[in-house]
């Protein structure tokens, strides 16, 4: 090495260090400014569960579940140049979302840098401790005795007190609610499946963690993955996760004993797209026959010439007669008592057909109980 060769390399280690040092200095500031730009924001505080006006609207917000100096202390996490897992893994449910609502106001009112890598370690850990959860508490709609959907969103909480906080602001809006405690991984669902794959199989796909406190929107499946047809014991046995979820939507929306100005549109809407999931849909109707049929690959059944059918009834108090059919295997494990049935999988057409002596048809009886009369079947 020559004495040149002395001089260039030191000097070479002088730009590098000087390099790093303007660089430092060039994100100190750029954290300063944005620190400038927030100066007028102050920490999030909680909102209300829902957008329904109720004459005593501050009534509808729960009290705060994180402390003002616990946010002093976790809110200025949000200009670390990396926040710590050992920091995020060390804070309550309820401090962690506090940390990626700050995360979020504040990044919308002024960009915060390196705002993309933050906030998914934040919100990894929030999916983690759903995913890893052994219980959770899911506000449950006493009518359906499915899960409650408010605008579209099933209502999941990691604490039993604060989902009956947040159930007590929903009666205050007539809604009847119910706190029910679930296996995230039980026997619940079909197949064993769990309840994340149980709310796949209804139709439900968004869903708020801890809504009424500080909280998140998330996919279902970023949870778990979509699990497609489930097998049944008889054969293959059909899904129809849009029909449930519209028929619960709807349901939800006509008991609500509320009027307001858009409700007959809103409910016109809904019924539109149950009525269009209906007709597009394949059913398990129990069912005898005599004579010959092909059972095709999909489950559904093509009669012969001479084939004869006989159906069950499900007979109201009124002394109405429906034909029941079945959305999918669970609904037809509650099928009506009595030996002797067989099942098959019908399309929308072959239904009508079979209920022609008949009052109408009852989709899952024991669930969501939905009836179309026979002046409207064949309409539908």
């Amino acid at each position: 090495m020559g004495i040149f060769d002395l001089f260039s390399s030191g000097k070479g280690k002088e730009q590098e260090e000087a390099a790093i040092k303007e660089q430092e200095a060039a994100k100190e500031k750029e954290i300063e400014d944005v620190k400038k730009a927030h100066e007028e924001l102050t920490w999030p505080v909680i909102t209300r569960i829902n957008q329904i006006n109720i004459k005593d609207a501050e009534n509808e917000l729960l009290e705060e579940t994180v402390s003002s100096e616990r946010k002093d202390e976790i809110g200025p996490l949000i200009y670390e140049d990396e926040i710590e897992t050992s920091i995020i893994k060390g804070l309550t449910s309820q401090e962690l979302l506090f940390l990626l609502t700050t995360l979020e106001v504040y990044h919308k009112a002024s960009p915060l840098p390196d705002f993309e890598k933050k906030h998914r370690a934040v919100y990894n850990e929030l999916l983690d401790r759903i995913r890893n959860a052994n219980t959770l508490f899911v506000l449950y709609d006493a009518g359906t005795r499915y899960p409650f959907i408010d605008g579209g969103f099933v209502n999941v909480y990691f604490e039993k007190e604060l989902a009956q906080k947040a159930a007590a602001l929903y009666v205050k809006q007539y809604r009847k609610v119910i706190v029910n405690e679930v296996k995230v991984e039980s026997d619940t669902a079909p197949s064993g499946k769990g309840f994340f794959d149980f709310l796949y199989y209804i139709g439900i796909e968004n869903l708020v963690i801890d809504n009424g406190a500080y909280k998140a929107r998330f996919k279902r499946n970023e949870i778990v993955a979509s699990v497609g047809d489930w097998k049944s014991d008889s054969g293959a046995a059909p899904v129809n996760p849009a029909l449930n979820f519209t028929m619960l939507d709807f349901l939800s929306e006509v008991t609500w004993p509320v009027n307001y100005e858009q409700k007959t549109d809103v409910l016109k809407a809904k019924e539109a797209r149950m009525v269009a999931c209906i007709k597009k849909g394949k059913y398990i109707v129990p069912m005898q026959h005599e004579g010959e049929v092909e059972v095709l690959e999909d489950g559904r059944m093509k009669p012969g010439k001479d084939t004869k059918f006989k159906f069950p009834v499900y007979k109201t108090k009124e002394g109405k007669e429906y034909l029941p059919i079945y959305t999918d295997g669970t609904e037809f494990g509650k099928k009506l008592a009595g030996a002797g049935w067989n099942a098959a999988v019908f399309k929308y057409e072959d239904v009508i057909r079979f209920a022609k002596d008949k009052d109408g048809i009852r989709i899952n009886p024991e669930g969501q109980g939905i009836v179309i009369p026979k002046e409207r079947m064949e309409a539908i």
